[in-house]
């Protein structure tokens, strides 16, 4: 069943708290960290994770034995994607890869983590008919774009794309139409002409702009603006850094060791998954997505993309007004002394 709302409904209808500070500022504007020189030696660490292509690092880390290599002893916790946030707000979990932009809204209500690392681009695009006339995001004004809900992802990041082009998203300044469809129902909502556009995550979009011949308006592991900013980051529990500075920071290393071998290896990454059954699908057509998400993990980077985030939101009003740096300082942590995986 399909339901046709614009976001002003929804936008009117959050209710949201202030800033949580999670983190002091040093001189240079960075939160303030110190790590003692303390050694990991067998920390239990429970690994939140979701059978998706954005959780590839935690299956490669936990396979290629890169969590024991840095003195963990890691449990891997299936968690469902609806309930990720309270899983760590709760303690079932001490870590997990997030969406950057789905991630926003609960960090500023008082989720208790922090960024510690971005590890891959991509994961969204917004695709439509080769015959919509549709040929980019400035394309879009005045369309009706079908989403899997008003606050899913996919919302969220074209929102952001129509924001950045000029277009109106804001209550007061409404220029498309967004139209909730069962997530399953989307590609068959933009085949009947129900909607101009749709947006999805990745693999349900990838595959359905295979099946159907539709043309990307927007791919963010690809786009001019987008494919340089991190979809994902690794986020840890406030407990468990206090708790373990040290395990915690080997933790971000562990995560970015599989980052790095799903981009030097992305064939035998997408085997590894699909053996392992941590996702279902077809091997070569992962693989592919797997090198389109240029899998170089960053701290800088994990940090740069909440604080770009954080700023969009703002500006659309879709979290309380905030000072993008500060409310990035406030979410990430910098280990003192890290420095970024760059070879295995």
């Amino acid at each position: 069943m399909m339901i046709s709302g614009k976001v002003k409904a929804a936008a009117a209808a959050l209710a949201l708290f202030s800033v949580l500070g999670l983190a002091g500022c040093g001189e240079s504007g960075k939160p303030a960290a110190s790590t003692a020189a303390a050694k990991v030696d067998n920390v239990k660490v429970k690994v939140g994770y979701s059978p998706s292509l954005c959780q590839a690092p935690i299956f490669v880390a936990y396979e290629k034995g890169y969590f024991k290599d840095a003195g963990l002893d890691p449990e891997l916790v299936k968690v469902d994607g609806a309930t990720a946030n309270e899983s760590l707000g709760s303690g079932k979990v001490d870590m997990e890869i997030t969406l950057v932009s789905k991630t926003i809204h609960p960090l500023q209500n008082g989720l208790p983590v922090k960024g510690t690392t971005g590890v891959h681009f991509g994961c969204v695009r917004a695709i439509t008919r080769p015959d919509s006339g549709i040929k980019d995001v400035k394309d879009l004004k005045g369309k009706r774009i079908g989403v899997a809900g008003l606050a899913d992802t996919g919302t969220v990041i074209i929102q952001r794309a129509l924001k950045h082009e000029g277009i109106g998203v804001t209550p007061d300044n409404m220029e498309v139409e967004f139209v909730v469809v069962d997530r399953n129902s989307l590609p068959q909502a933009l085949y009947s002409g129900q909607v101009d556009a749709i947006v999805m995550t990745d693999p349900v979009g990838y595959i359905a702009q295979k099946e159907y011949g539709y043309v990307p308006v927007l791919d963010t592991a690809t786009s001019k603006g987008w494919k340089d900013e991190y979809c994902c980051d690794l986020v840890v529990t406030n407990q468990f850094i206090e708790k373990n500075q040290a395990a915690a920071k080997a933790l971000t290393e562990a995560i970015q060791k599989g980052s790095l071998y799903i981009k030097q290896h992305p064939e035998e990454a997408a085997k590894m998954l699909i053996e392992k059954k941590y996702v279902n699908g077809d091997e070569k057509e992962y693989a592919e997505l797997l090198k389109s998400y240029n899998y170089t993990p960053s701290v800088q980077g994990g940090y740069d993309a909440i604080k770009a985030a954080a700023k969009d939101l703002s500006d659309l009003g879709l979290v309380n007004q905030l000072d993008a740096k500060e409310f990035a300082d406030n979410a990430y942590y910098f280990f003192d002394g890290y420095q970024d995986v760059k070879s295995l």
